[in-house]
């Protein structure tokens, strides 16, 4: 009997070795299970308070930000609802249904390592530069994901589209340059490749207007 209860005794002790090994190695929690133990908010709009969920320390967490476009550059930005809140130990997947909750012109999803909010009017408009597909499409010797916008530029079949970055005063650069061919994406999948190449923690957002569009990339969160 004392032979089984060590036997037992050192079952449980090597589960937990692996468990705790396992953490080591990086097989953390899907980032839409992590549970920040305070996320508050106040009187701000969505794309904000998703910037103030960038910058949490989460590891894996990638997020692709898709702002409702002007219409013309002097336009102000839309106006979307403000709010303040705060939740105590809920998982990400529940503060961005929250989040969406009280703005409801957006919807979040997921693609691969990436979680991307974007407008709701979009999903269903084919004609939405993130939403056109791209049969085939390789980027070659890319230092960071804006240069693979010189990519899209010339592999998206026609209309062709207005395409351009700005900084964001962080750290976008890979840390090789990186050759790859990618097939059946779409414009947003493509997006998310690039940005997930930066490392394990990264942020892209698309704003502006209609004819003058921009993307921001950057390893982290994002202001």
């Amino acid at each position: 009997m004392k032979r089984l209860r060590a036997i037992v005794a050192l079952g449980v002790v090597g589960t937990a070795l692996v468990f705790a090994i396992g953490q080591k190695l990086g097989r953390s929690q899907d980032p839409l299970d992590y549970r920040p133990p305070v996320f508050q908010v106040k009187d701000m709009g969505i794309i904000d308070a998703v910037s103030q969920l960038s910058l949490e320390p989460i590891e894996g967490l990638q997020l692709g930000v898709e702002e409702v476009l002007r219409d013309r550059v002097q336009d102000p930005g839309p106006q979307g609802p403000r709010f303040s809140l705060l939740l105590h130990n809920n998982t990400v997947r529940e503060i961005l249904d929250v989040l969406c909750s009280y703005d409801n012109r957006y919807v979040w999803s997921q693609d691969g390592r990436t979680i991307n909010i974007y407008p709701k009017a979009t999903v269903d408009d084919k004609s939405y530069l993130l939403n056109r597909s791209l049969q085939y499409i390789t980027v070659t010797a890319i230092l960071n994901p804006e240069a693979g916008l010189t990519f899209l530029d010339k592999q998206l079949p026609p209309p062709r589209e207005q395409l351009a970055y700005a900084g964001a005063g962080g750290d976008s650069s890979y840390n090789d340059p990186w050759t790859h061919a990618f097939e059946g994406l779409t414009v947003r999948q493509f997006i998310n490749r690039l940005s997930e190449h930066m490392g394990s923690h990264t942020t892209w957002v698309f704003y502006g207007a209609k004819q003058e569009r921009l993307f921001t990339f950057r390893k982290g969160g994002i202001h």
